[in-house]
C-alpha cells in the first residue's frame, strides 16, 4: 500500500508468491489502519475488483494493481445572509486529511470583511464535531421597528339606539345614539411614531430601520380645531354631529327642518337631518350623518351615513294605488351606512349597514341588513314580516312570518348581502392601486439610475407616493380577506319565529334552501347536521 504525493490517492499492489494468501477485505483494512489511513475516503467498487483480481492473480504474474481510494482534509464554506445580518457555516469532517479548525474558520471571516464576534460556543461545538449544515456562528445585530402614528378618538361609545323596555317594545322616542359634540369638546389624540434603531451588519456596517409612517391629521377636516395647548390633540369648533375617520375626525352640522316636501326641495349635505315632520313622495334626501324623522318617510329617497330613525313608519305606495306610474318610483328607498329603526316598513326597499328594527311589521317590502333584522318583539309575540324579501347576515326575527293567504315570503341568512357588491368594488380599485403602484415604480427605478433627472425634491415625492400606493394596498387586501370571510355561511345564522310560520314562506341559509308548505308553529330555523331544519 502507498499514498501518491501528488495527488494524495491510495495504490495498493500484491504479487502472488507461493505461500502467501490474497488478501481479503479484513486484512487490507489492518494495513490501511497500520499506515495511519484508516479514515482515508475508500472506493468500495475498486476495492472490491481489486480483492477479486487478487484472488484470481497466478504465481509468478505480474503485481494487481489499483486505486481504492484518496484521502481528503475537512471541507467548510461560510454564507452571509442577504441583509448581511448573518453568517451560517457548512462543515464536513476529513476523511484521512487535515481537520478544519477554528483557527481556518476565524481567518475566512476575516477575508471575507466579518468583524461580527463569532460565537465561540458554537464554533467550538461544530469543530469538535466536524460536521454541521447552517450552522449560524456569527450575527449582526437586527434593527429595531419602531411604531407608526396612531390616532386616538376621545369620543365616548354611543349609547345602544331605542333598547327595548320591559314589555319588549322598542321605544322610537329615545334618541340617545346621536353623538352630538360642543364646541371645544376634544375628539382625536394623535400619537406620534417612534422610529426604530438602525442595526449592525456583520460587517459593520448600519443597517437602516424601516420608517416608521408619521402622517399627520387628514386634511380636508372640518368643523374642528388643534388644541392650542396641545396640537397633537383635535377640539370641535363648531356644535354637531362627529365623524370619524381612519386619520381625524370632522364635526357636522345639525339641521333641522319641519318636513322635506316641495317647499324645502330636496336635501343635500354634509352633517345631520331632523326633520320634525314628514318626507314626501318623490324628495331625496342625501346626508354623510343621520336622518331622525318624526313623522313618516313616503315614497321617497333617503340616504345616510349614519343611522336612521323614523317614528312614524316608512311607507310607500301599494301596487295598485297609482295610475300610470313607475311602480319602481312609487317604493320608499332608504338607505344608511349604520342601524335603521322604523314603526313599520310598507311597500319600500329598505338597507342599513348594521340592523334594522321595526316596532310592529315589514309588509311587501325588499329589506336588507348588515347584521339582524327584528320585526316587532317576538318576546311578547308581536310583530311580523309578510311578502317581499328579507336579508341579513345574522339573524331575522318576527312573531309571525308569512300570511295566512300565502303570500309569498322569502327570507335569506347566512351572508353579507353586501359583500359581494363590496368585494368586486374593491377588487376594480385593487386592479388600479397595482397599475399606479407600476407607473410609479418605474420612475423610482428611472431615478434611481438617472439621479441627475430627479430636479430638487422630485425623487422623495415619487417615493412617498409609492410608500401611500403600498400603504393603500395593505389597507384593500385586509378589507377583500375581511368580505371573503362574510361570503362564507355564518354558523350562528338563524330565523327565529316566535309565533307562527304560514305556509308560502321560502327560507334560504347560506347556499341552502327550503319552501314551507303548511302552518307550522313558531321555532328556530337553522342549518343542522348540513340541512335547514325548523326546531
Amino acid at each position: 500500500m502507498r499514498l501518491e504525493e501528488g495527488t494524495r490517492q491510495l495504490r495498493a499492489l500484491f504479487a502472488a508468491t507461493a505461500g502467501r494468501l490474497p488478501p481479503d477485505r479484513a486484512g487490507l483494512e489492518d494495513v490501511l489502519a497500520g499506515s495511519g489511513w484508516a479514515e482515508a475516503k475508500l472506493d468500495s467498487t475498486a476495492i472490491s475488483a481489486f480483492l477479486s483480481q487478487c484472488q484470481r492473480a497466478a504465481e509468478g504474474a505480474p503485481p494487481v494493481e489499483a486505486l481504492i481510494g484518496e484521502l481528503t482534509d475537512g471541507y467548510f464554506e461560510l454564507s452571509v445572509s442577504s441583509d448581511g445580518l448573518s453568517v451560517r457555516l457548512n462543515l464536513l469532517p476529513p476523511q484521512g486529511g487535515r481537520a478544519v479548525t477554528r483557527d481556518d474558520i476565524r481567518t475566512a471571516l476575516v477575508e471575507r470583511g466579518v468583524v461580527a464576534e463569532p460565537n465561540r460556543e458554537a464554533l467550538r461545538g461544530a469543530v469538535e464535531a466536524g460536521l454541521c449544515d447552517g450552522l449560524e456562528i456569527a450575527a449582526g445585530r437586527a434593527p429595531q421597528s419602531g411604531t407608526p402614528a396612531r390616532f386616538d378618538s376621545l369620543l365616548a361609545p354611543r349609547k345602544p339606539l331605542a333598547p327595548e323596555d320591559e314589555s319588549g317594545r322598542i321605544d322610537l322616542r329615545d334618541l340617545g345614539n346621536l353623538l352630538l359634540v360642543n364646541p371645544g369638546t376634544p375628539l382625536m389624540r394623535r400619537i406620534p411614531a417612534r422610529q426604530g434603531l438602525d442595526g449592525i451588519d456583520v460587517f459593520g456596517k448600519a443597517v437602516a430601520a424601516v420608517p416608521a409612517a408619521d402622517p399627520p391629521f387628514a386634511d380636508g377636516l372640518t368643523g374642528v380645531a388643534p388644541d392650542p395647548a396641545d396640537p397633537e390633540v383635535l377640539l370641535a369648533a363648531i356644535s354637531g354631529s362627529p365623524v370619524l375617520s381612519a386619520q381625524g375626525v370632522s364635526v357636522n352640522p345639525v339641521v333641522d327642518v319641519e318636513a322635506v316636501d316641495m317647499h324645502s326641495g330636496n336635501v343635500s349635505f354634509d352633517g345631520t337631518l331632523r326633520v320634525s315632520g314628514d318626507i314626501k313622495t318623490g324628495m331625496t334626501v342625501r346626508v354623510s350623518g343621520d336622518v331622525i324623522v318624526s313623522g313618516t318617510v313616503e315614497a321617497a329617497h333617503v340616504e345616510a351615513g349614519g343611522n336612521v330613525v323614523v317614528k312614524g313608519g316608512i311607507i310607500g305606495k301599494a301596487e295598485g294605488s297609482h295610475q300610470g306610474g313607475d311602480s319602481a318610483a312609487a317604493l320608499a328607498r332608504v338607505r344608511c351606512k349604520g342601524s335603521l329603526h322604523a314603526r313599520f316598513i310598507e311597500s319600500a326597499v329598505v338597507e342599513a349597514g348594521t340592523d334594522i328594527a321595526v316596532e310592529s311589521g315589514i309588509r311587501q317590502s325588499e329589506v336588507a341588513a348588515g347584521h339582524s333584522i327584528v320585526a316587532g318583539s317576538p318576546k311578547t309575540g308581536q310583530g311580523n314580516i309578510t311578502g317581499g324579501r328579507c336579508r341579513a347576515r345574522l339573524a331575522v326575527r318576527t312573531a309571525t312570518l308569512g300570511a295566512s293567504a300565502g303570500t309569498a315570503t322569502i327570507v335569506q341568512v347566512g351572508t353579507n348581502p353586501y359583500a359581494e357588491a363590496e368585494k368586486a368594488e374593491v377588487e376594480a380599485r385593487r386592479r388600479q392601486l397595482e397599475t399606479e403602484q407600476g407607473k410609479v415604480q418605474q420612475l423610482v427605478s428611472f431615478f434611481a439610475k438617472n439621479p441627475e433627472k430627479a430636479v430638487g425634491d422630485l425623487r422623495e415625492k415619487v417615493r412617498a407616493t409609492l410608500f401611500k400606493l403600498t400603504r393603500d394596498a395593505i389597507e384593500l387586501d385586509a378589507r377583500l380577506a375581511k368580505l371573503a370571510e362574510q361570503l362564507h355561511p355564518s354558523p350562528e345564522a338563524v330565523i327565529e319565529v316566535s309565533r307562527r310560520i304560514h305556509g308560502g314562506v321560502s327560507v334560504q341559509i347560506g347556499q341552502k334552501s327550503m319552501k314551507i308548505m303548511e302552518d307550522k308553529p313558531g321555532g328556530q330555523i337553522r342549518v343542522i347536521e348540513d340541512r335547514i331544519a325548523l326546531v
